[in-house]
């Protein structure tokens, strides 16, 4: 499996960055290359260390990374840079790029790279690049919550039934011009409907109006994604340890973990075992994975992390292994009636969800169930290849074949003890 894992990367390999995947993503995107670079830590840390510099050649001056970079021209992929028009921006680099972020999975990655492969110049290179980017999205994505918002599902799972009512709400006149790549490659059954990707694109031409930099208060989708700020608390904490390794203190790092924590934690629900995006009723028929995220940042208390393990995680009715649906995680509740087991984040499961899971299920000294979930993902990998999501039922493979971030959390699950 190590050497499958590695020719998918190989193959992958763009020169400067490794795409996901060569059948729908010919660009560099955000969180894949973070688990690229971690996933290549202990087989080849320089090209790891590569990808990283490459993700951070996209940084705008104020610091966002964005959740695309454009490095080669791909004619055929919409929504390409055309779309986007970065080069009209001020505060954008040279090279196109998209006008979002994604999950801040970078600086943990960084850390994962540096502990198997110490490299002090490299970390003078880029943390002061992380830094900036991590102050960026605490001043212009903070929310009174004490946590940051999401201003477009393309920041977080995109298609997840979290989102539908907030999408639900948003007034799209007319009928916009829909040119998609994802569902000619892709069967449609498995894609986000064109009703979706219409207020995608929709949200993505008010945002251009506005250089990518809306006002809060007045623009239309401001979600608090409890699973972006859980990666976010656990990159603040990964940071300051870096920080740490460069002499410094991290107080800025350090401080934004602790209050993203405590911002994580108040959302606890008693009666469902999760956490809720709101003051609302947790078992709401949009229950997601978001409702467990904060078990990775380390949120809950041991007898939490333990209740939501048993009672969500890998509850069969919800999130866990049942008769009819023997893989987990499911990337939403099989009680929810948005639970669909082959369409996009609405119920496949997913590597870097388990990746994420067996992390925190470590954070707590749950060994033997983190190290099951471990078993369970690689064995759906040894039987349905690195793909981008399978089917709970069958572990069927779906979406896009040698998918690289599957390939490079396998490297990682098979070979850090």
């Amino acid at each position: 499996m190590i050497e499958q894992a590695r020719a998918v990367l190989a193959a992958n390999d763009m020169g400067s960055f490794v795409r996901p995947g060569k059948e729908l993503y010919p660009h560099q995107w955000n969180w894949d290359s973070a688990f690229v670079a971690l996933g290549l830590a202990r087989v080849d840390p320089e090209r790891g260390r590569a990808e990283v510099r490459s993700l951070l050649a996209g940084q705008w001056s104020d610091g966002m990374v964005p959740h695309i970079v454009f490095h080669v021209p791909a004619p055929d992929y919409f929504p390409g840079p055309e779309l986007w028009d970065s080069a009209a921006c001020e505060q954008a680099p040279d090279v196109p790029t998209s006008g979002l972020t994604q999950p801040p999975v970078l600086a943990s990655a960084v850390r994962i790279l540096h502990e198997a492969s110490p490299d002090r110049s490299f970390l003078e290179e880029v943390v002061p690049a992380l830094e900036l980017w991590h102050a960026w999205l605490h001043a212009e994505r903070a929310t009174d919550s004490g946590l940051v918002a999401i201003v477009h599902p393309w920041e977080g799972a995109d298609n997840s039934p979290r989102f539908d009512r907030a999408l639900a709400r948003l007034e799209v006149e007319g009928e916009l011009d829909i040119e998609r790549t994802d569902s000619h490659e892709i069967d449609a059954s498995e894609r986000p409907t064109d009703h979706d990707y219409m207020r995608y694109l929709y949200l993505v031409r008010q945002l251009q109006a506005q250089s990518y930099r809306p006002t809060l208060q007045d623009w239309p989708f401001v979600f608090v994604d409890l699973t972006f700020n859980s990666i976010l608390a656990a990159a603040e904490a990964d940071l300051a340890w870096l920080w740490g390794e460069l002499g410094g203190d991290g107080a800025r790092a350090s401080t934004a973990a602790k209050h993203l924590h405590k911002a994580l934690g108040v959302r606890w629900d008693d009666a469902g075992a999760v956490y809720v995006e709101d003051d609302g009723d947790p078992t709401t028929a949009d229950e997601t994975i978001d409702a467990m995220f904060p078990l990775y940042a380390g949120v809950p208390k041991p007898d939490q992390a333990r209740r939501l393990f048993e009672e969500a995680l890998w509850a069969p009715a919800r999130f866990g292994p049942s008769p009819d649906a023997p893989w987990a995680v499911t990337s939403a509740s099989k009680s929810s009636p948005a639970f669909d087991p082959r369409r996009y984040w609405r119920g496949p499961v997913w590597v870097n969800v388990n990746w994420f899971f067996i992390q925190g299920l470590e954070r707590y000294g749950l060994q033997a169930e983190a190290d099951e979930l471990r078993r369970m993902t690689l064995e759906l990998v040894s039987r349905s290849g690195f793909v981008e999501y399978y089917d709970p039922r069958t572990g069927e493979p779906l979406g896009v074949s040698e998918f690289a971030w599957s390939a490079a959390l396998t490297l990682d699950l098979l070979l850090r003890t």
